[in-house]
């Protein structure tokens, strides 16, 4: 093809020329052409209601290529009638759909802006605003596309007594205590982890490429800080402070999951529970037995 030597004048018999403009304006068809092809092997995941939109403007790319093909076969032929003739059966094509996409796009954009949120707040718990159990399982599904080597540390955080304080103050002051850990698990996160409240009174940590060790210096911070949280409406029983907080550490691969590590955090967490509360335990390396709570 390069050694045939185009008609029209503006190549200047420059085969280099003509190779420029013909293979870009080819590959430009491939793409226009390979565009309107998948939309035709996936139709079936195409709604209805978007289906005609989709049609429009897959006519108008697919008239796009034809015009870039004719470009090429013009560079011998000099034909300008036909591809004049063709551009504007794409302008026609063209302002037709950009006319009818014009009052599709907006509801479309705003449904997808629904979904996206309605997915957010599905991995959101309501009445702290940090991650759930299933917001939980996405991230250290995330974790999937780290390095096997990597460790990372799970570590799950259970009020002690939180029942007594329901029991005594009301629904209302639990909910503002729930809040209030919360509040200290999300100051104690950096920005590639992960704090959420996995049930009742049950919160968990993913703290991303952090060994167990250095993890439990964290846990008993906020242990610290859980202790040191002060409502209004709670008042002390003795010297013994009515709220704290017993935590399970324990470290991961991400080809484990969630289920072993949570499974050797929830013993660790049992471990602190029974041998006095108010405490941080580090899950072992052994192979686990199922512990009553």
């Amino acid at each position: 093809m390069i050694a045939l030597m185009p008609h029209g004048s503006c190549f200047l018999w420059n085969p280099w020329l003509t190779s420029l403009h013909s293979v870009s304006d080819g590959l430009i068809l491939v793409s226009y052409f390979f565009i309107p092809l998948l939309l035709l092997l996936n139709r079936q995941y195409i709604d209805s209601q978007v289906r005609p939109p989709l049609l429009l403007f897959a006519a108008f790319i697919f008239s796009c290529g034809i015009g870039h093909g004719l470009r090429v076969w013009n560079i011998w032929h000099t034909n300008y009638w036909i591809e004049g003739a063709w551009a504007w059966i794409t302008a026609v094509v063209s302002l037709y759909t950009a006319w009818k996409l014009k009052g599709v796009f907006p509801p479309l954009l705003s449904s997808y802006k629904s979904l996206v949120s309605l997915s957010q707040m599905a991995e959101l718990d309501p009445l702290t605003g940090i991650a759930n159990r299933r917001g939980l399982e996405a991230a250290i599904e995330a974790l999937a596309y780290q390095p096997e080597e990597i460790e990372h540390t799970l570590v799950l955080v259970d009020l002690d007594g939180f029942k007594t304080i329901n029991d005594t103050y009301g629904h209302n002051v639990g909910d503002l205590l729930l809040q209030a850990v919360a509040e200290v698990l999300r100051h104690q996160v950096r920005t590639v982890d992960l704090a959420a409240r996995v049930g009742g009174d049950e919160f968990s940590l993913l703290l991303v490429g952090c060994p167990p060790i250095e993890a439990s210096d964290k846990a008993e911070t906020i242990r610290q800080q859980i202790q040191q949280i002060n409502l209004p409406q709670i008042q002390p029983t003795s010297d013994t402070p009515l709220l704290s907080a017993s935590i399970g550490v324990s470290g991961f691969r991400a080809s484990q999951g969630l289920t072993q590590g949570y499974r050797h955090a929830d013993a660790a967490l049992y471990a602190a529970k029974h041998s006095g509360k108010n405490q941080v335990g580090i899950a072992s390396s052994a192979p686990l037995t199922e512990q009553p709570r």
